[in-house]
């Protein structure tokens, strides 16, 4: 059975396409399209909070990253509005990323994890790895000592890992970029980020483990965002 997937994307209006109408067609057109295709499991949007852009993503849940590749998903590509075929290509950033859930151990979710509502806050960490070894490094050091310590600070609710199997970037700036996606994903999701974020937190992380871990981790990319709204089915 193929493992589940998950699909990130993010995005930003820029200024040829107004933030009301962005909102309007992602929250009324785009994402609802989804709904009914059963490929989809959950579906969120998330706006940033690191003062970073795209200042906008999405995360779908899926079935499987192969259930992307076919009908019925496969057909809302063909099947464009007027209006989205516009905003797509007016549009400054649309990048979108598809994984597949990494079969590593991680703690159970937390007590206040509520698998129809999303979390307060969510954190997207990527990583690629460099040099013979690098994947069995990062893999310890998640595995083994990262997502173990932060289940233990309050607020978190949940960590899963994930590997990269497709990306594409379009839009005005976005094609402009030609940046690859690193291979790696965490996602850690929160309902207070107060403590991962404090000193004390921060320092405990610096252990051998982390420090031979940055040695072969290269294009590590963090970003920290805030519930915007979730449907569903």
């Amino acid at each position: 059975m193929a493992p589940p997937g998950f699909l990130l994307v993010f995005s930003d209006p820029g200024t040829a396409v107004t933030q009301e109408e962005f909102t309007d067609w992602y929250d009324n057109e785009h994402v609802p399209l989804r709904i009914d295709v059963p490929a989809f499991q959950s579906w969120a949007r998330w706006e940033a909070i690191d003062g970073e852009k795209p200042v906008w993503a999405a995360s779908y849940d899926l079935a499987s990253y192969e259930a992307t590749q076919q009908p019925p998903y496969t057909t809302l590509a063909e099947t464009r509005s007027v209006r989205e075929k516009r905003v797509l290509q007016d549009i400054a950033v649309l990048e979108r990323r598809t994984y597949e859930l990494l079969d590593a151990p991680v703690p159970p979710p937390a007590a206040q994890y509520d698998p129809k509502k999303p979390s307060r806050y969510i954190s997207f960490v990527s990583f690629d790895v460099t040099q013979p070894g690098g994947d069995e490094v990062l893999n310890r050091w998640y595995d083994e000592e990262h997502i173990p310590m932060l289940s233990q600070l309050e607020g978190w609710v949940r960590s899963r890992r994930f590997v990269l199997k497709d990306w594409t970037r379009s839009g005005v700036e976005g094609k402009k970029d030609l940046t690859p996606v690193a291979k790696y994903l965490a996602v850690h999701e929160w309902e207070t980020v107060d403590a991962v974020n404090s000193p004390e937190a921060q320092q405990s992380f610096r252990t051998p483990l982390r420090a031979e871990m940055e040695k072969v981790a290269v294009r590590r990319e963090r970003r920290t965002l805030e519930y915007y709204k979730h449907w569903e089915r």
